[in-house]
């Protein structure tokens, strides 16, 4: 009886133990984020010890969610090998454990890290996170998923691809009422609009997710905004502002030894001084700068210290003279103050004179600007509606017409069809709506495309002559640009225009003129680009037959950028000129 008791006590002491070891790793895994970030060089040695606790007694989830943890302390401190070395740890427990949504969460989060390392690898853990997470429908990931990756997309400067991840972010965000995310997702939409100098709506957003972070007393998150309102003011040239907010935040991230940041903050004051030539405290805080950023000294660093060195000293010298000069200026005016004096009248009514006219051209230059500015807005917003446009496009037309192609194709295997005519038609009606949706992809293609080179349509054309190819082996195709000419750039319409005219001139060819050549040729004749478009077939008499819409439709699409169409036909082939 008492050795039963014995062998109680201790299995329930064993429990008890285990539970314990549990509650305490837990507890440390589980801080909130905003203390991970003020005392990362505290945690990240414990988070380590933590993994090794959670190994000895077997629990790989602790393991797992330990290595994630101190692979964020070692980023915050900039310490980037061991933030990789921990990130990859903890996505191959997560994924020997199956966890989807900790799986996309560790490869979001090593992406975004990765950025200043390897940008390359970074996108393509982004995207490996983000396919999981769709995949999985794990809205928790998504919340930073997107908001990282467009992050990404701003650093390879396509902003338009950016924002709408920012933007899909915010979404996601503002549906979970998520406070601790949605600054991030506020402060990225903003500093795509100051990137395009739309700083009224940068600054509501920069003080929206401000405002957010100071009720939350997120010390580090307010540190990331005053760095932000100084891009603010640094990109609308207002030095002196830009600066109090640089130090400002500066001083919080020192506090809450957010290295990372404060080593950003050094960078920009040191450019900020360079700029209003305070080459001494522009050298001070760029030496700040390189010990917090010793991972990345290199020969570049060390140019760029001497090179503010020389600048502190040049200035030195600079004063110096200056002050010679000064003092020799003085001598000289009390020699010469009369004769000063005298031309200095003479000039008054000169300077008057010269002022009204810089005030003239300045108030013209103004106005240009103004015309200039109201232009480019107006081109934006056409731009946004030619996206929009095109996403509806794809989205709702194309989808609906795959439908029709998925449904016409059921119907033709599920039902035995022997009625020739009706399965003809099926099969009609399918290749008819393909051939719309390469039509549509083109026109989607020509949209999003703000200029069009002669190499893109010899591409397109291309393409479309080795489809033609797989129906159509007797014919041979060939397809010829100067060199000179491959990147010169043609407006969207203009390349829309010419790459419907040459796919109907090669439809044409193929379907009536009987021909085993043709030929695409694009040369500079004079100042012109000429397009010659040939076949060896049995032509027609361009006397007797009538102009189908096919051709009618080239020449006016020619006309319409104000190009010539010009069409000879015999009974040795056709050609097709165009003049542009």
């Amino acid at each position: 009886m008492n050795k039963y008791l014995y062998f109680t006590y201790v299995y329930f002491s064993i429990i008890v133990g285990f539970s314990q070891s549990r509650i305490s790793i837990d507890s440390l895994n589980n801080l909130p984020f905003q203390i991970k970030q003020e005392k990362a060089s505290l945690l990240c040695e414990k988070y380590l010890i933590n993994a090794k606790n959670a190994q000895k007694i077997n629990y790989k989830y602790g393991e797992a969610e330990s290595f994630s943890n101190a692979s964020l302390t070692y980023y915050y401190l900039g310490n980037y090998q061991n933030d990789i070395k921990y990130s990859l740890k903890a996505i191959a427990i997560y994924e020997e454990l199956k966890i989807d949504e900790k799986i996309s969460l560790e490869y979001g989060e090593l992406g975004f890290r990765m950025k200043k390392t390897n940008l390359a690898k970074a996108i393509l853990y982004m995207q490996k996170a983000k396919k999981i997470a769709e995949q999985g429908n794990l809205k928790k990931p998504l919340l930073s998923i997107y908001n990282n990756y467009g992050y990404l997309k701003e650093l390879k400067n396509e902003n338009d691809s950016a924002l709408y991840f920012f933007k899909k972010g915010l979404l996601l965000k503002e549906k979970i009422k998520d406070s601790v995310g949605l600054p991030y997702s506020l402060n990225n939409i903003a500093l795509i609009y100051i990137k395009q100098k739309k700083f009224q709506i940068a600054e509501k957003l920069l003080d929206r997710a401000f405002n957010i972070r100071c009720k939350l007393n997120d010390q580090v998150g307010i540190a990331e905004n005053y760095f932000y309102f100084g891009d603010l003011n640094y990109k609308q040239n207002k030095i002196q502002d830009a600066l109090v907010f640089y130090k400002k935040s500066l001083k919080i991230a020192l506090k809450n030894n957010y290295l990372d940041l404060a080593q950003n903050c050094y960078l920009i004051i040191s450019q900020c001084y360079e700029k209003t030539r305070y080459t001494k405290l522009s050298l001070y805080n760029f030496k700040k700068y390189k010990k917090y950023n010793d991972s990345l000294l290199n020969i570049e660093t060390s140019s760029k210290i001497v090179e503010l060195e020389i600048q502190f000293d040049t200035s030195k010298k600079e004063k110096q003279i200056i002050k010679q000069a000064a003092e020799a200026k003085q001598k000289n005016f009390l020699l010469f103050g009369l004769s000063i004096f005298a031309i200095l009248i003479g000039l008054v009514g000169f300077l008057i004179y010269h002022q009204q006219r810089l005030k003239n051209k300045q108030q013209e230059q103004e106005f240009q600007l103004k015309s200039a500015i109201s232009q480019i807005e107006t081109q934006n917003k056409l731009q946004d509606q030619r996206l929009s446009i095109s996403r509806d496009l794809h989205d709702n037309i194309g989808a609906q017409l795959t439908f029709i192609i998925s449904s016409v194709d059921n119907i033709k295997y599920v039902f035995e069809i022997e009625n020739p005519k009706l399965d003809n038609k099926l099969t009609n009606i399918s290749c008819f709506a393909k051939d719309t949706i390469v039509e549509l992809r083109d026109t989607i293609w020509a949209m999003n495309s703000n200029e069009i080179t002669y190499e893109d349509l010899q591409s397109r054309i291309n393409n479309f002559m080795e489809k033609a190819k797989e129906t159509m082996d007797q014919i041979s195709f060939s397809f010829a640009v100067d060199e000179e000419l491959k990147l010169k750039k043609l407006s969207s319409v203009q390349g829309m225009n010419i790459y419907r005219t040459i796919q109907e001139a090669i439809n044409n060819a193929i379907k009536y003129a009987d021909a085993n050549i043709i030929s695409v040729n694009i040369k500079k004749q004079d100042n012109q680009t000429k397009i010659k478009i040939q076949d060896n077939g049995k032509g027609f008499d361009q006397e007797t037959i009538e102009k189908g819409n096919g051709l009618k439709n080239m020449q006016k699409r020619i006309e319409e950028i104000g190009g010539k169409f010009s069409l000879f036909s015999d009974n040795e082939g056709t050609k097709i000129e165009i003049l542009i």
